[in-house]
């Protein structure tokens, strides 16, 4: 095994949403050593002109650059779905719909509350703050909204839905309106653009690209150092301080590989214990989804052509709040209008989605095997409480959506709106085609040590492993009320100031 050549005060592994954040922030305000590890490809700094076009293009979801996971999302259905993941720096941040929500205070209120102490609202909120202005997030003005996008708003507003002034008022319950968003002049702009670029030139930050990182190497009761394949060959890095980031699937991957996780997967695995965590890999938490398509007439997909023509046209651009009659507090559905247009057949698409925000069911991560090339097993468990808490607040919005599809601004355009189906039928179509939100979450969540399950404690340090660290959406106690690009990127702002002082 090579040695790196690098010298280092920390490790970052992942330059994701998260990653990314931390690394730049930390380079940037302290002297201390830097390395960034990515799997993935680095495209240099924006100026050069390098990166991808479909990366950084908003108008739609970024294809390329895949870890190309699939897995359950619920056991009835005999096909794989699809587990989208980004190989490239800036992570998913590179990739997404570019909505930048932050949910509602009492996410993170109920994260304290829990004993996560530092993790309320207003203790993350200035985090949130700084990340917002990094990452250029702005409310498209009503002028910028596409004509999809307008029906979804009026249809709400005539179903007796208020116009939201700002979607991620951390008060607010009830609202509609085009979601705040990361894009500038069509750009979707991602943690490597806004925090890795200001800092690439300074000499205490070291990038490694196409990086595969396979463990790290526990001694005594410390980290000591990262294994990773870079180009067939496996290299050591040695720093006192080590910090996962490699998102809700990659960092309890490579915990398990490194003897770190539940005891009896581990022995059936043949990975030496190194230290028994059972909550790594458990609590795989998302956000189910479910859509209702729309068909249109020529004469709209004409006008969506002529916006098109002249302005940005993203597929996920408008959102509604929407309470259940099983919530608790805040809100906990999202209403959505989505578009997509056909690259080979230049056709549009257009859908209605149901997200629930606060889910109770939980999945699991494990290792399919010890070798980091090979994909996880990934089993989602999506609707599955034993309480029917989330198909009953899906089924609600469901009815809520199709409600919504036979006011008039609907069906002006559409026509008469879908018939009225009974709630088992709904309940049927909708574990059918239950998917995921590409938000995963909470595989090493964080907790007190009073929680038998916590993998991280309040401030993202492993359990009975000095030096070892995890920042990324993994931690989350559970999942928010918000897509969790934005959640994840805060991490980074929040946690860099402590972990900075623990590398010093």
């Amino acid at each position: 095994m090579g040695a790196g050549s690098v010298q280092a005060d920390l490790i970052v592994v992942g330059a994701g949403s998260a990653g990314a954040t931390l690394a730049g922030i930390i380079a940037r305000d302290t002297t201390l050593r830097v390395l960034l590890l990515e799997a993935g490809p680095d495209y240099g700094h924006y100026s050069e002109g390098r990166w991808p076009a479909d990366i950084l293009d908003a108008k739609q979801f970024a294809l390329s650059h895949q870890w190309a996971y699939a897995g359950k999302a619920h056991p009835s259905h005999t096909h794989l779905t699809g587990f989208d993941r980004a190989r490239i720096m800036g992570g998913c941040s590179a990739h997404n719909g570019c909505v930048a929500l932050v949910g509602h205070r009492c996410d993170y209120d109920g994260w304290a509350a829990l004993g996560n102490t530092g993790w309320d609202w207003e203790s993350v909120a200035p985090a949130f703050e700084r990340a917002k202005r990094a990452m250029r997030v702005r409310i498209p003005t009503d002028d910028e909204i596409t004509p999809f996008q307008r029906i979804f708003v009026e249809g709400a507003v005539a179903a007796g839905w208020p116009r939201s002034a700002d979607l991620n008022d951390p008060d607010e319950i009830l609202g509609v309106a085009a979601s705040p968003a990361n894009i500038d002049g069509g750009v979707r702009w991602n943690t490597a653009l806004a925090y890795i670029d200001p800092v690439r030139e300074n000499a205490n930050l070291t990038i490694v690209p196409d990086a595969l990182v396979d463990k790290v190497d526990i001694q005594n009761g410390r980290a000591v150092a990262v294994e990773a394949i870079i180009d067939f060959e496996r290299k050591r890095f040695e720093a006192p301080v080590i910090v996962l980031s490699g998102g809700a699937y990659g960092s309890p991957m490579i915990l398990m590989r490194s003897g770190v996780g539940p005891a009896a997967h581990l022995r059936d695995l043949g990975i030496p214990i190194v230290q028994q965590l059972e909550g790594v890999g458990r609590h795989l938490n998302d956000h189910p989804s479910t859509s209702l398509l729309l068909d249109a007439p020529a004469w709209f997909d004409a006008e969506m052509d002529a916006f098109a023509a002249e302005k940005w046209l993203p597929d996920e651009q408008t959102l509604a709040k929407f309470r259940s009659s099983v919530c608790e507090e805040g809100f906990d559905v999202h209403i959505v209008g989505l578009t997509q247009r056909d690259q080979a057949t230049q056709k549009w698409r257009y859908r209605v989605g149901v997200y629930l925000v606060d889910s109770r069911g939980n999945g699991s991560l494990t290792l399919s095997s010890p070798k980091p090339s090979d994909h996880p097993i990934l089993d989602h468990q999506l609707i599955q409480d034993p309480d029917n808490h989330d198909i009953t607040a899906m089924l609600d919005g469901l009815e809520t959506a199709i409600e919504w599809m036979h006011t008039a601004p609907y069906t002006r355009v559409f026509g008469a709106g879908p018939e009225t189906a009974s709630r088992e039928d709904l309940a049927e179509y909708l574990r059918s085609g239950i998917r995921h939100a590409y938000h995963p979450v909470s595989t090493c969540h964080m907790g007190p040590d009073s929680d038998p399950l916590a993998v991280v404690d309040p401030r993202g340090k492993v359990y009975g492993i000095e030096g070892l660290y995890v920042c990324d959406a993994s931690i989350f106690p559970r999942v928010m009320r918000a897509n969790t690009n934005l959640p994840a990127i805060m991490l980074g702002e929040h946690m860099a100031g402590w972990i900075a002082e623990a590398a010093r």
